[in-house]
């Protein structure tokens, strides 16, 4: 009889530490829950911002093309150099804008390479 007393005693102890230790877990996982939930959301709030500053640099990206593109026209000709002071930006970026216009085959490339490349409308 003693040994079913203490075989009760120690199932009953056993379900309440599991209990205990269950509901501890399920408050961790809970908590754990809705710090996913917020990041999620400020997630959220960053790509809706970087998917409206895309769409804003692509824009502004096109405007400028559509400018180049009518210097080219009045003008005949422009360089990466003409580019850059028309936008104040780097030579670089001009010449990004070049190569774009080119691969759209709405420009030319007359030169070979360096500060003497020009570009005149296809």
């Amino acid at each position: 009889m003693n040994q079913v007393l203490v075989f009760v005693v120690g199932v009953v102890m056993g379900g309440i530490l599991v209990w205990v230790w269950s509901k501890q877990k399920i408050k961790e996982l809970e908590d754990e829950i809705k710090r996913a939930q917020k990041e999620l959301e400020k997630e959220k709030e960053t790509f809706d911002g970087i998917e409206e500053y895309n769409k804003k640099v692509a824009e502004i990206k096109e405007d400028r093309k559509k400018k180049i593109l009518e210097k080219v026209g009045k003008d005949g000709k422009i360089d990466a150099g003409d580019v850059a002071s028309l936008f104040d930006v780097s030579r670089y970026t001009a010449f990004r804008y070049l190569e774009e216009l080119q691969k759209d085959e709405k420009i030319e490339q007359v030169g070979s390479f360096g500060r003497s490349v020009k570009y005149r409308a296809k």
